[in-house]
């Protein structure tokens, strides 16, 4: 199955919608810790790359001017805001320095050409570049990478890679770490007391951070 058949499967209407209470934690937690680094306002106008179904938008939307872009018509039918567009990564519609915060989630792992999207994020940006992908040397997710073919490319994703990712491509790092061990669609709602106390910066956790400025 390619990408875009793998992103119009029927199982996405099984998808966790962004105010299932895992996934409120596992975004609520992220975007608190970014503002530790940038101004997130209602000024601020953050561009949301492969915004899916919404996950990190509908959190945005709340305290931030977005617009999110996808390339799936049918995660953009199910994103509870619709300040969106249908757009490719890798050609991103925008004049240049548009957006204070350029951000993608889960992206850059099922995209062909990796360089060439964050270009794009970089171009379009006035400021900041945020990148959130698999930890790969967390043992769960690397399983999880190894094991399901359309999340492969996530074996390279370890902290160096995506540290690097941002530097070869023109940017500066301001901050990279890894982060909690929640995961949106998988964890059980069960298991969220247990692994909220989880949500800090450490060398296993399941998300890796890359905060960045032009």
């Amino acid at each position: 199955m390619g990408q875009r058949e793998f992103w119009h499967r029927a199982q996405l209407d099984r998808r966790r919608t962004p105010d299932h209470p895992v996934v409120e934690a596992y975004v609520v937690s992220k975007i608190d810790v970014l503002r530790a680094y940038l101004e997130l306002d209602s000024t601020t106008k953050v561009l949301d790359v492969g915004c899916g179904n919404g996950f990190f938008m509908y959190y945005f939307d709340r305290i931030c001017d977005v617009h999110g872009v996808d390339f799936s018509e049918k995660m953009l039918a199910i994103n509870p805001v619709k300040k969106t567009s249908l757009m490719d990564a890798e050609n991103l519609r925008f004049d240049n320095n548009s957006y204070d915060v350029v951000f993608c989630h889960a992206l850059l792992h099922h995209v062909d050409h990796i360089d060439r999207v964050v270009r794009e994020m970089r171009r379009v940006s006035r400021k900041h570049v945020v990148l959130l992908e698999p930890n790969r040397s967390n043992p769960l997710m690397f399983l999880f990478a190894a094991l399901k073919k359309e999340e492969r490319k996530a074996l390279h994703f370890s902290l160096d890679y995506c540290t690097d990712l941002a530097v070869r491509n023109g940017l500066r790092v301001v901050d990279s770490f890894s982060y909690g061990l929640i995961v949106p669609n998988k964890t059980p709602s069960l298991a969220l007391p247990l692994t909220r106390r989880f949500d800090f910066k450490q060398p296993w956790g399941m998300t890796n951070f890359v905060i960045a400025q032009k």
